[in-house]
């Protein structure tokens, strides 16, 4: 008989064996998935978990220092507003301590719109298991398609959402919710830690473009005084959100083309147009006889959808908005991040086209920057 042949004899009615014999034929493969399995199952049946040891750890771990419990929070948007709950790096810890399981994922679709990962979760020690699945879309807010590179991203961040919600049904939440509470207490701090990690988040957020007037609408206060300790949760999270790239800034923010004057920080968008418009200048009164008439010069042109401009030089007062895509463009650490950034800020955004063309002309000079450290 050769290897991966199973046979079966049969057992008459009269319990005598019968002559006929059942043969399966079974892949090198599958005998090493099926020895695995029933390897680990064994070792959990001898080995069964503790649920007070996993509190236990588990609480140590995720309150083990400011920076661990941060990482345990996110944001999702939902219906204009701003839900909190456990992150992906807290269902990392929390299973890494929760004996007996395993988690499998992969993408299981693919079409031009989106992408599908599913989860699979499978409890050893009480023979069970379940499944979560997790869409993303690949497309941006005009229809387009992303590149190889963001669908790549997209799905690997389909898979860690996956694999988070697979995690979180798999472990009772009533094992794990106490010591997410206990990590986001160690996350915002009190009352006397309030003022700079206050200040710390609104410098983080201005570093990606993220003005005052933008975090105070989106957390519906008046300004910095009015952030408690719930609003810094809240920040807390959307940075973490930001970070594992599960969600845009236009996601999780109010942009300034959004806020409606009478509501919260009104008029937002008037006030930054205030803010950079130049003063106005005299009135020129006519000159009593013209010489001769100047044609003006025609103007230069840029492709307005893509990274590429003849501007010589940016103009003069660039308006705050501009200033602060143009510095996100300017931290870019590599081309495909600075293609990103590009796409995302002034492609999906909606600049006036005098501004894309002044961007295209920080995107040109910030690519010859990188391609010459590249070289």
């Amino acid at each position: 008989m050769s290897v991966g042949q199973e046979v079966a004899l049969l057992m008459g009615e009269d319990g005598s064996q019968g002559a006929t014999i059942m043969r399966r034929e079974e892949t090198v493969l599958g005998i090493q998935i099926r020895t695995a399995i029933e390897s680990a199952y064994l070792y959990a049946k001898h080995n069964p978990r503790s649920e007070t040891a996993f509190m236990e750890k588990a609480l140590s771990l995720c309150t083990l220092n400011e920076g661990i419990a941060s990482e345990c929070m996110f944001a999702v948007p939902r219906a204009g507003k701003t839900l909190e709950g456990p992150s992906a790096r807290f269902a990392e810890l929390i299973f890494s301590v929760y004996k007996n399981c395993k988690v499998e994922t992969r993408i299981v679709s693919e079409t031009d719109r989106e992408v599908i990962a599913t989860a699979t979760w499978l409890d050893l020690e009480n023979n069970g298991w379940l499944t979560a699945d997790s869409s993303r879309s690949i497309v941006d807010k005009h229809g387009r398609k992303f590149s190889e590179d963001m669908i790549r991203v997209t799905k690997s961040a389909a898979m860690s959402i996956a694999r988070r919600n697979a995690v979180f049904a798999g472990i009772p939440k009533a094992l794990w919710i106490d010591i997410w509470k206990e990590s986001r207490k160690v996350a915002i701090g009190d009352v006397k830690t309030l003022v700079n990690k206050r200040a710390d988040m609104i410098a983080y957020f201005a570093k990606m473009g993220i003005t005052e007037e933008m975090i105070y609408a989106t957390l519906e206060v008046k300004g910095l005084d009015d952030i408690g300790l719930d609003e810094l949760a809240n920040l807390k999270a959307m940075a973490n959100t930001l970070k594992e790239g599960e969600s845009t800034p236009e996601e999780l923010f109010v942009m300034p083309e959004k806020v409606t004057p009478g509501k919260g920080t009104s008029g937002l968008k008037d006030k930054i147009k205030e803010k950079a418009a130049p003063a106005p200048e005299p009135e020129k009164k006519p000159e009593p006889v013209k010489t001769q008439e100047k044609k003006p010069e025609p103007e230069k042109k840029a492709v307005e959808d893509a990274p590429q401009s003849t501007i010589d030089k940016p103009a003069e007062g660039i308006p705050a908005v501009v200033s602060a895509v143009a510095t996100i463009l300017r931290d870019a650490k590599n081309l495909t991040e600075l293609d990103h950034a590009w796409r995302r800020e002034v492609e999906g955004g909606t600049l006036e086209k005098i501004d894309k063309k002044r961007l295209a002309f920080v995107y040109t000079e910030v690519r010859d920057r990188l391609q010459k450290q590249a070289g």
